[in-house]
């Protein structure tokens, strides 16, 4: 967990701090963000990740109480962090921020219409802040992963299944964790300078825009 993160960057001379907060809710994430200034004094990147989906139905089985969750955890999440870096942002005249969309946002999906629809918003919400932050030399852009291997999306699938899955991708295989994450790396270093309001597809191919 964050805390054994926390523990291993120390080791290693980096300071670092772990704090749990509900993402999707506004005083949590103002006072989060209030402590990591305090006790860093800057933000120089910010990686939105939060997602998932609530609830799976199709649009007509969807009532109103199921849609929020999904939302929240994709997209609002996304707007809350990234208005909380903001100010610290623009006063230090940089700064990188990566959000987290999806290949659903793009293509959509049977019965994900929420989380669909929240991982296309980040992609506009991306391009926006992009625009607004540019003149201040702040980046904003944004991943789109597509299935990656990760034990919790392992598990949906047996062994024959993800066989099959993977040979739909021109890689022939899901992306490992460390794949999404040196585009990450990639998208908050120097190396990405000249880079701002893209979303970047980490699919293996599976979908080419």
């Amino acid at each position: 967990g964050g805390t054994d993160i926390v523990a291993a960057l120390k080791r290693r001379g980096t300071r670092a701090s772990f704090i749990a907060v509900d993402v999707t809710g506004e005083e949590g994430v103002t006072a989060a963000f209030e402590k990591v200034i305090a006790d860093h004094g800057r933000v120089d990147a910010l990686v939105n990740v939060a997602g998932g989906t609530v609830h799976r139905h199709t649009i007509e089985e969807f009532s109103l109480e199921h849609w929020p969750p999904t939302v929240d955890l994709n997209l609002t999440s996304t707007f809350l962090c990234s208005r909380a870096v903001i100010p610290v942002m623009k006063r230090q005249g940089s700064g990188a921020v990566v959000n987290t969309s999806s290949d659903l946002g793009f293509t959509g999906g049977i019965g994900r219409a929420a989380y669909s629809t929240a991982k296309a918003g980040v992609v506009g919400f991306t391009k926006c802040l992009a625009l607004e932050l540019a003149p201040f030399g702040v980046r904003v852009n944004a991943i789109a992963p597509g299935r990656a291997a990760t034990p919790r999306v392992r598990s949906r699938y047996s062994d024959e299944e993800w066989v099959s899955e993977n040979e739909k991708i021109p890689l022939k295989r899901a992306a490992e964790p460390a794949d999404i994450a040196e585009v990450v790396a990639f998208l908050v270093s120097d190396g990405s300078r000249h880079m701002t309001g893209q979303t970047v597809h980490v699919n293996g191919g599976r979908s080419m825009w």
